[in-house]
């Protein structure tokens, strides 16, 4: 299996404990410490992947850029997506407390978002084509 692959497994396995600790645990604040703790590893996570890829582009040709692996976030984007609505479902159902979740996966959704927007705007700055990208 290649690292990429490996990592997308590891934080897949990583969701599926929180889903789990989120449904079997009844204490909404060790629930809250496990899901900020995971939304924290996945937005560095990012933040690693696009430094990797900045780091990449820098050693291209002039003009040229490294494509970001979207993958990744969409990936991210589906498992906030995922645990929000398990958040939405125990709510409803088992009439838990689950704010603070609702916050937690939010935040999750803003630095998925904000990771792709920067890591294009990295791009064009690193090759010095920020006009020809941004269509200006």
């Amino acid at each position: 299996m290649t690292t990429k692959k490996s990592q997308i497994a590891w934080l897949l396995l990583a969701a599926v404990f929180v889903a789990a600790m989120m449904f079997f645990v009844t204490d909404t604040m060790t629930v809250t410490a496990i899901s900020a703790t995971f939304t924290g590893v996945l937005g560095t996570f990012l933040g690693i992947d696009i430094l990797t890829m900045i780091h990449k582009t820098k050693e291209l040709p002039a003009g040229t850029y490294k494509n970001m692996n979207r993958h990744r976030y969409i990936t991210a984007l589906i498992i906030f997506a995922l645990l929000l609505i398990e958040a939405f479902v125990l709510s409803s159902l088992f009439e838990r407390d689950m704010n603070t979740l609702y916050l937690s996966f939010g935040v999750g959704f803003i630095i998925v978002i904000g990771g792709l927007i920067s890591g294009v705007e990295a791009n064009k700055m690193v090759t010095g084509t920020l006009a020809e990208l941004s269509g200006e």
